[in-house]
């Protein structure tokens, strides 16, 4: 039997309760924040693709910038820096650029990227005046603005991994240089858990890229 008390304390039809209305706004606040992600991911891949090229058809610019990642100890390049460095060579050899610029960690505590990658090309024939060393580039953005600012190139052929090339034209073009790409042809099969990892963190990565171009102003672009 419902009693006075019962029938105060019931809450009105059509009204939502709080938690009810607390779990709508938080749905709604994360449709809104993955629409806000799957934008940014497509601007950078609209961005880019225009700017990427198969190795062959590439057109010519001042220098070839090869983007670091893994050493392994001793100084053994990671596979896919070598995918990377390969393809660097291949466009030295065909006369697409005569410079070619390694860009990484090379002050850090770890193995030095720059070293390796330069040991890597010396090795296969490249002259060392034709390479450019640049130790200070801890994320691609810091690489595209020294490339600009500190190396004073107005041009590079970008050559990164597939999964990552396209943010780093993004972020070249967005440092003032006239940035082609071409991702680095894999010489062995990855593992699918390697390939999902890497794409997987790329697309935070291009997310975090719109946001340093246009909201957070990253300072090392404010300051070409």
């Amino acid at each position: 039997m419902e009693t006075a008390g019962s029938r105060h304390r019931r809450r009105p039809e059509g009204r939502p309760s709080a938690r009810r209305l607390g779990l709508r706004v938080g749905a709604i606040a994360a449709i809104l924040l993955l629409l806000s992600f799957a934008v940014a991911h497509e601007h950078v891949l609209r961005s880019a693709r225009p700017r990427l090229y198969p190795r062959t058809e590439v057109p010519e610019r001042e220098a070839i910038l090869v983007l670091g990642a893994r050493v392994d100890p001793g100084g053994i390049v990671s596979p896919m820096l070598a995918d990377r460095l390969e393809t660097a060579l291949l466009l030295y050899r065909a006369g697409k650029a005569p410079r070619i610029l390694l860009s990484g960690d090379g002050l850090g505590p770890g193995a030095d990227e720059v070293a390796a990658m330069s040991a890597f090309l010396l090795a296969r024939g490249v002259p060392a005046e034709a390479l450019l060393e640049d130790r200070e580039g801890l994320r691609t953005i810091d690489t595209m603005a020294r490339a600009r600012r500190i190396f004073g190139l107005s041009g590079a052929i970008v050559v990164s991994n597939p999964f990552h090339v396209a943010r780093a034209v993004f972020l070249a073009q967005h440092a003032g240089l006239d940035a082609v790409g071409v991702g680095a042809e894999p010489g062995v099969s990855y593992s699918f858990s390697t390939l999902f990892r890497n794409r997987g963190r790329e697309i935070a990565a291009r997310v975090r890229a719109v946001l340093d171009v246009y909201v957070l102003r990253d300072p090392v672009l404010e300051a070409l």
